[in-house]
């Protein structure tokens, strides 16, 4: 169990339930949190992220394909980690999953990440902030320039919530006040876990969070930290462009180009970065790749181009195909000669593109 260095032992609870409608079909045979985010599943991101700060006895809250991550991640100690898994019965919401952990919650203490988040967030002030105010619970917070599509954390001048506005509309805003959103990040103590009845569905959000409020313990903790949610086709191919251009902290590969072990590139090929390739890939003469993500074993055919997109493992392009802001996250899919495709969308395994999410941008060919 990791010690806190703020007066108490800590555990994390990664919540990796969800299944990613919005994400379909890429998250059709996996779940949302084990999408690759260019060299590596995107909760091994916020497995690094934890570590950073020290933290190494984390909990998996699993609901759908919860064997796709055990698989990969195991116990934990290739990690240097202690990694256990908890798997929700049916969906319990976000306090629900939490709840659902508590039987391998022994520390005084858990941080709790959403599964779909991407951010570089500074857990020290975030600890420090929850126990120099004796908190219960403290929110991270992210800035936003219109809430009225999320939930609007209003606080006082002491950070402590004083309340929550569900899509708030405009005569419901002040004046110069900042807008700020629940960024996905909690502290709880342990006894909040009490709060929450078990084996039901209860949202943190809506259910526990204003329990806490009530008594004046829950705090917000605003932060300009690098946030994003991937739940979206377009926003999940930002996130990768966003790592390759150092906008977030992340352990993947840094520069602005990147040759995964084996990877060959014609000298009559372009590369314009940020571009990364995985082991194996090729590119071949007259080829260019810009702005792009390319998973182990894939081939970039002759005279083809690859901008602005994700293409998963042995992936083939055949010569004289263009792909512009386009996931190809089935692996081993095959862009036909000539074809030339831009979404977001995604081409699942078989070649067919098929689009992704609603009103995400039409597939054309």
């Amino acid at each position: 169990m990791s010690s806190s260095g703020h007066g108490g032992s800590l555990q994390g609870v990664v919540l990796v339930g969800g299944e990613g409608r919005r994400l379909r079909p890429l998250t059709d045979t996996r779940p949302k949190p084990m999408m690759e985010l260019v060299d590596r599943p995107f909760v091994a991101h916020q497995l690094d992220h934890l570590a950073r700060y020290g933290v190494d006895d984390i909990i998996f809250s699993c609901g759908y394909r919860p064997d796709v991550l055990r698989e990969h991640f195991g116990d934990g100690s290739d990690r240097g980690i202690r990694l256990r898994y908890v798997v929700d019965p049916e969906p319990l919401g976000t306090a629900g999953a939490v709840r659902n952990a508590s039987e391998l919650i022994e520390a005084d203490r858990v941080l709790v990440f959403n599964g779909d988040i991407l951010t570089d967030l500074d857990l020290a002030g975030l600890l420090d902030q929850h126990v120099s105010r004796g908190a219960e619970g403290t929110v991270a917070l992210t800035p936003v320039e219109d809430p009225s599509a999320y939930g609007l954390v209003r606080l006082r001048d002491d950070r402590s919530v004083e309340e929550f506005l569900e899509k708030p509309s405009p005569d419901q805003l002040r004046p110069g006040e900042p807008y700020l959103i629940n960024a996905g990040t909690y502290v709880l103590e342990r006894r909040s876990l009490d709060r929450i009845p078990p084996g039901v569905k209860v949202s943190i959000e809506r259910d526990t969070f204003p329990l806490i409020a009530d008594d004046r313990l829950l705090y917000g903790y605003p932060s300009e930290a690098y946030w994003r949610d991937i739940g979206t086709p377009a926003s999940y191919l930002d996130a990768h462009l966003d790592v390759l251009g150092g906008e977030v902290r992340t352990e993947a590969p840094g520069g602005p180009i990147h040759l995964g072990p084996g990877a060959s590139v014609d000298p009559g090929a372009t590369l314009v970065g940020p571009v990364s390739l995985g082991a194996d890939v090729r590119v071949e003469s007259g080829a260019r790749v810009a702005r792009a993500v390319v998973g182990a074993g894939c081939r970039v055919g002759r005279e083809a181009s690859v901008e602005g997109s994700i293409l998963g493992r042995d992936v083939v392009v055949e010569d004289d195909a263009h792909l512009s802001d386009l996931v190809v996250a089935g692996d081993g899919a095959r862009v036909p000669a000539g074809r030339a495709i831009s979404g977001p969308a995604s081409i699942p395994t078989g070649g067919e593109p098929a689009s992704v999410g609603a009103n995400q941008g039409d597939v054309s060919g």
